[in-house]
């Protein structure tokens, strides 16, 4: 093994783990993290969690076993964004310490002399943005260029991303790295039929069957087009299959409850639980749905099909943006902006999986193979510290 004062020493801006509103940016973060923790237990590296002071307790319940410390930031994370929104050059390595500084959400606070990498997850506030509240838009347009100039590099969570990221900022893509989402499968998995019918008696789903999307309901998820789809199906199809939308409320989305109020009052089931849904919960509503559809107009990743292949769902998915990284050969897919191809696909869909549901499994778990945290958190690592992915890669604690 190397010695101690020779093995790269990583912090972590632990945030997203802590937030009030546990994000899919929390979810990639923890991802990432207990990849790090691995490669922490294998002698690879040192990681430091970095948290608000009033919410290092939060961090308990995740199952990391390797960090060498939790350091509680003095100054809060509202002061922070203040900074980086005026562009205050505050050297927060100064009060944190040194080491490799890993910044998972956006932004990347300035240092003196530490080197820091931040993830862009999306650009949508550039290449969508009435798809974006107007007041995270402007804050974003002053805050990321401040990041990128902070950080020594970069790592976007697509292909697609980093693309996106090299057209609006005009970045050498040498600089970007990649490290893709995957899941959790020992979080998700296909849960037992106990436990669905529990789950959805919890949140008022009454049906045998029924068709689900997931994610916030604002104007990028598209669910407009959705509903116009749904609702032109036949309706032996809507009938037995009511629509299930798992979404935290999110904005500019009056059409859309429009729409739910209007279908709902010509007899149409579409379900939108009022009360918040829990992450533990999520694993039985994917598991008991027929398929599951996803249809935004735009996504830096994607991760809910990858958590629907998890629980042995089938997929439909926008043929657009990076959404065929994330739902790989294993989706059917639309086009978004066209209702009638939607609604044809759900029907089509229908059909296949009453007639053979294991038809997809073969192809959801060979995608499912494909993407791993592991791989991720070493390309973060080698990003970070400048050390080859090899050394990461290599599981000997020899090294």
């Amino acid at each position: 093994m190397r010695s101690s004062n020779k093995i790269p020493h990583v912090q972590v801006d632990a945030f997203p783990l802590v937030d009030d509103h546990f994000s899919g940016v929390g979810h990639y973060t923890l991802g990432i993290v207990s990849g790090l923790d691995e490669l922490a237990g294998e002698g690879k590296l040192t990681y430091s969690l970095v948290t608000p002071r009033h919410r290092a307790g939060r961090l308990a319940k995740y199952d990391l076993q390797h960090f060498k410390s939790i350091k509680k930031n003095p100054v809060p994370n509202r002061i922070i964004r203040g900074f980086m929104k005026y562009g205050w050059p505050v050297p927060f390595d100064l009060l944190l310490g040194k080491g490799f500084y890993y910044f998972p959400s956006f932004l990347a606070w300035p240092t003196w002399r530490a080197k820091s990498t931040v993830v862009v997850h999306d650009v949508t506030y550039l290449a969508v943005p009435e798809c974006v509240d107007k007041g995270n838009r402007e804050y974003l347009e002053k805050v990321v260029p401040f990041s990128i100039k902070n950080a020594r590099n970069i790592i976007a969570v697509s292909e697609f991303s980093k693309s996106e990221i090299v057209k609006y900022y005009g970045l050498n893509e040498e600089l970007i790295s990649v490290a893709h989402p995957s899941v959790d499968r020992r979080h998700f998995y296909k849960r037992s039929a106990e436990e669905i019918h529990k789950v959805k008696a919890k949140y008022d789903i009454f049906s045998d069957h029924y068709i689900l999307s997931v994610g916030n309901v604002e104007p990028r998820k598209n669910y407009a087009r959705l509903i116009d789809a749904y609702t032109s199906l036949p309706k032996k199809i809507t009938d037995k299959y009511p629509l299930v939308i798992v979404g935290a409320g999110g904005w500019n989305n009056e059409d859309v409850k429009e729409k739910m109020q209007e279908a709902k009052e010509n007899g149409y089931r579409i379900i939108n639980p009022k009360q918040f849904v829990l992450d533990e919960d999520m694993p039985a509503l994917y598991s008991g749905a027929q398929f599951f559809v996803f249809t935004p107009i735009y996504e830096g990743f994607g991760m809910s099909p990858l958590e629907a292949y998890a629980c042995g769902t089938p997929v439909i998915a926008s043929r657009i943006a990076s959404v065929p990284e994330a739902a790989g050969k294993a989706a059917v897919y639309v086009d978004p902006y066209n209702v009638d191809d939607i609604r044809k696909k759900i029907e089509d869909m229908v059909q296949r999986t009453e007639k053979d549901r294991s038809q997809f499994d073969k192809r959801i778990e060979q995608h499912l193979e494909s993407l791993s945290w592991r791989p991720s958190a070493e390309k973060t690592a080698a990003a970070l510290t400048g050390l080859p992915v090899e050394y990461f890669q290599n599981r000997s604690k020899d090294t």
